[in-house]
């Protein structure tokens, strides 16, 4: 294979996320492919998937292992916590919340990727600390880690997540630094943390850049919803930079990723993925779920309505090749006895007017819109320009 097909064949890596991570480490496997299986290589890969190894501490769903093999679609949880993202000062990786969700369905028959945001503010009974309700999402990983986080997302959707990917969010400061920066198109206008943003106009941006142009909230119209599709566009932008080989080959880019990130994908997975699944990102699908704000005990959660979790539920397991099934519970499990006061009205959120102080429905209708293509295929727009 000629140096010039080979890195076509990197450019087709167009993905994901916010989260970030997994899908770094099967492209950063990648090279054990394209690259020879050079000893330093293998050594460096072995070395680095040793260190983000961790289990989740769930029995698995599936016979995850056996999927890859026969490469049939798979799913990944990418989780986002903030040790030490722009100065927080936590060292510990079981201490704080998940402030990204993403679950990603990899299908490498339709070449497809599925990214799904879950607004990390939606109300949950967490799997194992049900004495907690009402509680964030966001809040499963503080309580009872990936176990915990996992088994929420599965009783909520009715989908089984097969992987789980953790990325310490200063992380991809580190990645974007090593890669040389990317290069962005901002779809507003703003200013965070003193770095100015201008709507449509291309800037090449540094990890610290990168880090607060995906972290502004509070400006942008589409509030939370806005900032994954930042989120988004940096990684699609990190993906594309971070899959040119001689980024691969870098000891600091791979030993970046791995002193950032946690996952229970072993060498042997990744590197079945990185033979099978590589095409899989050839067509990436950015969605989210949508839900709708509510003030319960003094604090802002996101409803998920029924609708729109039959909603996800049906993506997702399509995209999994999985039989038709019924969402989750409304909030994942039974609400604890004497804990209904917190519970909303059964409708609530079902109908189409009502607003969210999350962000607007992009499912419907979002400046946005034009960012990804949402009534067709879902696709991000590598060529959005903000300013039509």
């Amino acid at each position: 294979m000629d140096s010039e097909s080979q890195d076509n064949r990197m450019k087709r890596h167009q993905s994901k996320h916010r989260t970030r991570n997994i899908i770094l480490a099967v492209v950063a496997v990648v090279v054990l492919s394209v690259g020879g299986y050079s000893y330093h290589v293998f050594s460096s890969v072995e070395r680095s998937t040793s260190k983000m190894y961790s289990a989740s501490g769930i029995k698995k769903s599936r016979n995850v292992s056996q999927l890859i093999k026969e490469q049939k679609p798979i799913s990944i949880l990418l989780l986002g916590t903030d040790v030490g993202a722009l100065g927080r000062d936590s060292k510990v990786w079981a201490g704080g919340r998940t402030d990204s969700m993403m679950l990603v369905t990899i299908n490498p028959k339709t070449q497809t990727t599925t990214m799904m945001s879950i607004p990390r503010d939606s109300l949950v009974v967490v799997s194992g600390h049900e004495d907690q309700f009402p509680t964030k999402i966001n809040a499963a990983y503080y309580f009872g880690q990936t176990k915990s986080t996992i088994a929420t997302v599965q009783n909520m959707f009715n989908v089984p997540v097969d992987y789980y990917g953790l990325l310490n969010m200063g992380g991809m400061e580190k990645l974007v630094n090593e890669v040389g920066g990317v290069d962005i198109v901002p779809p507003l206008t703003f200013t965070y943390e003193k770095q100015h943003f201008t709507k449509g106009k291309q800037i090449h941006v540094n990890g610290s850049q990168a880090l607060k142009f995906t972290r502004m909230r509070y400006q942008d119209p589409e509030s939370d919803y806005g900032r994954t599709l930042r989120q988004r566009i940096v990684i699609q932008a990190l993906l594309k930079k971070g899959s040119k080989l001689n980024n691969l080959l870098n000891d600091k880019f791979i030993d970046s990723l791995a002193s950032q990130s946690r996952t229970d994908l072993s060498l042997s997975d990744l590197m079945e993925l990185a033979k099978s699944y590589r095409t899989a990102t050839k067509h990436v699908v950015s969605d989210h779920v949508q839900g709708v704000s509510d003030d319960i005990a003094g604090q802002s959660f996101e409803i998920l309505p029924q609708t729109e979790k039959q909603r996800v539920t049906n993506k997702l397991r399509k995209g999994l090749e999985m039989s038709a099934a019924t969402t989750g519970p409304r909030f994942g499990e039974e609400v604890p006895a004497g804990m209904e006061a917190y519970v909303p009205d059964a409708d609530f959120g079902e109908t189409a007017d009502t607003k969210s102080t999350w962000g607007h429905d992009t499912n419907t209708s979002s400046q946005y819109n034009k960012a990804y293509d949402r009534d067709n295929t879902g696709d991000l727009n590598p060529n959005y320009d903000a300013n039509n």
